[in-house]
């Protein structure tokens, strides 16, 4: 398998077809937001729980009030609601009828570069296979490893000490490398939804056997998209803390004239990074997906040869029967 021809044909198909990022770049937009939540979240209760940089009571819980409190008291609530049904619909609904797009979108530009790409019709083509990816995703869920690791930091901070060390922490990661290996073999799983519309049971069957077939292949690619992700990931980490940084100052400079200008400054360069990072994370999603389907067009490829070879192989015949055979 030439892994550089692959890329090098997913990375070229990535930064010449921008339509397809930009398409991606709202719901990336929508998992940056979720994600960077859930992190100050879990971030915030832990600074709670364990009584850090001297927060005492319920700090959390008083700044959503707060905030609340801010958004009623200036008649934004209605838009509050709107943004968070907004990102609500493209984080947790709207992914699985992207995806089919996308793929979709994909294998027509590797299939038949020349034709154009029209993704309001690939969208529609795409809503067919939207209730089964919904529900593939929804059954494997529980185990995407971004969720557990946001349930183990909630179990750290509820049983932190020797419950949480001698029973909890090798049953999470028991449940990790179980999630992973689960991950792995049902990698192909949305593409034979998508590419040759398969039931969700009869897609991971199929996905399953050709991870199988091909363990150190899909592994290396596995291991190339982990090291693509932890770019995004540093980029979120960096969102986080800038702003977090910004704050800092904000706390030093409470009783000064430039807390306003600090306030403002920590909002805006808040959401340049928020939109920084969903633009690389929407040329990610691109890439991924393109490498991914490349791949699994390789490998089915691959396993339909193999099957041709094996259903087409003569069953063992003795001399006289060949020559019969020859005679005939």
């Amino acid at each position: 398998m030439n892994y550089g021809k692959i890329i090098h044909e997913a990375w070229n198909l990535t930064v010449h077809c921008s339509k397809l990022k930009w398409f991606v770049f709202i719901p990336s937009f929508a998992a940056v937001v979720v994600f960077v939540l859930e992190l100050a979240w879990q971030g915030s209760l832990i600074v709670e729980e364990f009584h850090l940089f001297g927060v005492e009571g319920h700090f959390v819980y008083s700044k959503i009030g707060s905030f609340l409190g801010f958004l009623a008291d200036h008649h934004l609530l209605g838009w509050g609601i709107f943004v968070g049904l907004f990102i609500i619909l493209f984080e947790f609904v709207f992914p699985s009828w992207i995806l089919s797009t996308l793929i979709l979108s994909v294998r027509q530009q590797f299939t038949v570069p020349e034709k154009e790409l029209s993704l309001r019709q690939k969208i529609i083509e795409g809503s067919a296979h939207f209730f089964r990816l919904f529900e593939l995703h929804a059954i494997f869920s529980p185990f995407a490893m971004i969720t557990i690791g946001l349930f183990g930091v909630t179990l750290f901070r509820y049983y932190h000490g020797d419950i949480f060390t001698a029973i909890l922490l090798p049953i999470l990661i028991l449940y990790s490398i179980l999630a992973l290996f689960l991950n792995v073999f049902i990698a192909f799983a949305p593409y034979y939804i998508v590419c040759e519309g398969y039931a969700v049971g009869q897609a991971v069957k199929k996905s399953i056997g050709l991870v199988f077939v091909n363990f150190g292949q899909t592994m290396a690619i596995i291991l190339l998209m982990f090291l693509v992700n932890l770019r995004v990931v540093i980029n979120v980490l960096v969102v986080v803390g800038v702003p977090l940084g910004i704050l800092f100052l904000i706390s030093v400079l409470a009783q000064s004239a430039w807390l306003s200008f600090a306030v403002v400054a920590a909002i805006l360069v808040g959401l340049g990074l928020l939109a920084l990072t969903a633009y690389l994370t929407a040329i990610l999603d691109v890439f991924s997906t393109a490498v991914w389907e490349r791949a699994f067009t390789v490998f089915r490829a691959k396993q339909e040869t193999l099957q041709f070879s094996a259903e087409n192989t003569p069953p063992p015949s003795y001399p006289e029967e060949e020559s019969h055979e020859a005679v005939e």
